[in-house]
């Protein structure tokens, strides 16, 4: 399994992953942008399901070099976007519960493999920065998928307001945007309290997700400083 590890690492840093992580961190931004955007120009729309759709095709993107991710990432990515479209044209909820957790599943092992990469590089560089900080987000956005699959099969398992956190029919993605704002919210340790946890599983999310968040800033931190300072004394050295 490490040398398994370390053949994926070498693979994304010998490939030149700069421009496909820069690509995942513009449309991981333009997802946050977009939504607040979309709503204030278009009102209720499926802006949430088509600035997803577009992080989904990214992750295919940063996997192309990987040749096994790449075909995981790209046939249930594509299979998650097909099924979203399919569940706001048709409004299925069983279709759109699987398409959210295949989305989930994709952008999970996206994580997974771009925080390998990040704990074995060799060097600090533009490609480990802003890698470093895709997976940040990519930590917000897959507990927020998780807390709109926990919204849907358990209506209530969060509060706004007093009120239980459900899907609009007039605006669908007003609820996505929400799980999404309590996910970061809760990432970066703001706790505003406009938006709760109610049921247990949501409480122990939102706990893991500020463990995790605080964690990684930590650990991605203190692995630009040793890179820093090994880059150093090598550079020295010679």
């Amino acid at each position: 399994m490490k040398n398994i590890l370390r053949t994926v690492a070498n693979r994304d840093e010998g490939q030149g992953a700069l421009g496909r992580h820069s690509a995942m961190l513009a449309s991981l931004i333009l997802l946050l942008a977009a939504l607040p955007l979309g709503h204030a120009v278009a009102g209720g729309s499926v802006r949430f399901p088509v600035l997803l759709a577009l992080v989904l095709l990214m992750t295919a993107i940063v996997n192309r070099h990987q040749r096994g991710f790449f075909l995981v990432t790209l046939l249930i990515g594509v299979g998650s976007i097909s099924g979203i479209a399919y569940s706001e044209y048709s409004g299925s909820y069983f279709v759109r519960i699987v398409s959210e957790f295949s989305s989930l599943a994709v952008l999970g092992l996206t994580t997974l493999v771009m925080f390998n990469s990040l704990l074995r590089a060799e060097r600090v560089s533009q490609d480990t920065v802003i890698g470093g900080i895709c997976v940040y987000l990519l930590i917000g956005l897959c507990f927020a998928l998780s807390f709109i699959i926990m919204t849907e099969l358990s209506p209530g398992a969060l509060s706004q307001e007093g009120n239980p956190l459900i899907r609009s029919i007039s605006d669908p993605s007003a609820h996505s945007t929400m799980c999404l704002y309590f996910s970061f919210v809760t990432l970066t340790t703001l706790g505003y309290g406009d938006v709760s946890p109610v049921s247990e599983m949501a409480r122990m999310f939102a706990v893991a997700e500020a463990l995790i968040g605080q964690l990684y800033l930590a650990i991605f931190v203190a692995r630009l400083v040793a890179l820093y300072v090994v880059g150093g004394r090598r550079i020295s050295v010679d």
